[in-house]
């Protein structure tokens, strides 16, 4: 296989042909690169090569907070105290997964969510979060 950087073309047919659910096999030998260096690109573009949610709710609750997914770095007692486990909070936060009522209250209340912002998530999404102690 060829060791070339990577054209405009072959970047919109990969999403293309991510698009249509083909398998990285396919998607590979139809771009003449190996199936590594599709899925390091994918990768490295953040482009979803499996089933992602439409509307991912933990990530968009991160952004309200954040602005930006990246900015925010979960310690261990965040994992502790939302009782979310690394890798579902990573299937969460990629939109792999939607999360639970009890996931969103959870995060919601570590990420120290005012009154406003609560308000601002639930009318956007539509979710009954209660916040009673």
């Amino acid at each position: 296989m060829k060791k070339a950087n990577w054209t405009p073309d072959e970047d919109r047919r990969l999403r293309r042909m991510v698009e249509e659910h083909k398998p990285i096999e396919a998607m590979a030998r139809a771009l003449g690169k190996s199936e590594m260096a599709v899925y390091l690109y994918a990768y490295r573009h953040r482009i979803a090569l499996r089933h992602t949610v439409k509307n991912p709710l933990m990530r968009n609750l991160v952004e309200i907070k954040f602005g930006n997914v990246e900015y925010f770095q979960p310690t261990r007692q965040f994992y502790r105290n939302t009782g979310i486990s690394q890798r579902r909070w990573a299937s969460l936060v990629f939109g792999y997964a939607q999360p639970t009522q009890e996931e969103m209250v959870a995060a919601a209340r570590e990420l120290n969510f005012s009154l406003e912002e609560t308000f601002k998530l639930m009318d956007s999404r539509q979710m009954s979060l209660d916040f009673r102690e």
